[in-house]
């Protein structure tokens, strides 16, 4: 018969080792964030080949669609980057013990429709800024959910154009500049599109495009000088009401969005955000 020490040190080795092959919550919930990180790399990859394969005609549809692969390129690149990233933080969960947890990772879901308003860390222009730059910025006030703080001002934002072409530059003699919103302090996401459309006659008027890529929109609101069949767009056009003009009677053919007012943009897919404690 084994002596009683024997049996104690066992009993507390099979403890030790079940302990070491648990997986923490923070390790489930980061393999889930790499899961849904690869996701959104699939979907923006197939947006991209939809946008390449030029279901759209016409001359402002070539253009926008040129526009729209260059933005798409983009958002996949910077979607890669941050699968890879989450991927090496879900690995290095899964190799490190378990720590001794005495709560679980809060997780919270940001609907659809949530405001986020971004402070650009510079003017962007068409004169300066072409389809497929990112630009950056930081959040101009806090998201709160559910009386939880998902994300507070200050925090880093980064986009991309995803138009630019100066009043006058299509066919009808209008011009866009549309930049979107795809990451929050780390976190990819999905918005809706900031536009303004120009004439060269100075009238400026801001739109917001809902949806992935929302091409067909914006092809609808340039065919249209005067914006009256926005409601014919089935709910993509969102600006239809609130949109703005923002000057007329000035001619000035280069399309900007000022780094000195907050731009709002709206979550077009929910978001699921482990809270740092």
């Amino acid at each position: 018969m084994r002596p009683a020490f024997y049996h104690a040190a066992l009993a507390a080795a099979l403890v030790l080792t079940v302990a070491c092959n648990r997986k923490s919550e923070a390790a489930i919930q980061a393999e889930e964030a790499a899961k849904a990180a690869d996701a959104k790399v699939a979907q923006l990859e197939q947006q991209l080949a939809e946008a390449k394969s030029g279901k759209l005609s016409g001359e402002d549809a070539e253009h926008l669609t040129k526009s729209q692969v260059k933005a798409l390129e983009r958002q996949v690149a910077d979607a890669k980057r941050r699968a890879e990233t989450k991927k090496q933080e879900a690995l290095t969960l899964a190799q490190a013990p378990a720590p001794k947890e005495t709560s679980k990772p809060v997780v919270v879901e940001v609907p659809v429709g949530t405001k986020l308003e971004i402070t650009l860390a510079r003017e962007l222009s068409t004169e300066k800024d072409q389809a497929g730059d990112a630009w950056e910025g930081t959040l101009a006030s806090d998201v709160v959910q559910d009386g939880k703080l998902v994300w507070s001002a200050g925090s880093s934002a980064r986009g991309v154009i995803t138009q630019s072409a100066a009043a006058g530059r299509l066919s009808n003699g209008q011009g866009a500049l549309g930049i979107r919103l795809t990451e929050v302090a780390g976190v990819g996401i999905d918005t809706d599109t900031h536009v303004v459309v120009a004439t060269a006659r100075g009238e400026r008027n801001a739109k917001y495009i809902g949806g992935g890529a929302a091409l067909g929109a914006l092809v609808g609101i340039l065919a249209d000088s005067k914006h009256k069949n926005d409601h014919a767009l089935g709910g993509a056009a969102l600006g239809a009401a609130a949109g703005t003009a923002l000057a007329a009677g000035t001619a000035d053919t280069v399309i900007r969005i000022s780094n000195t007012k907050p731009v709002s943009f709206s979550l077009s897919a929910p978001e699921r955000v482990t809270l740092k404690k």
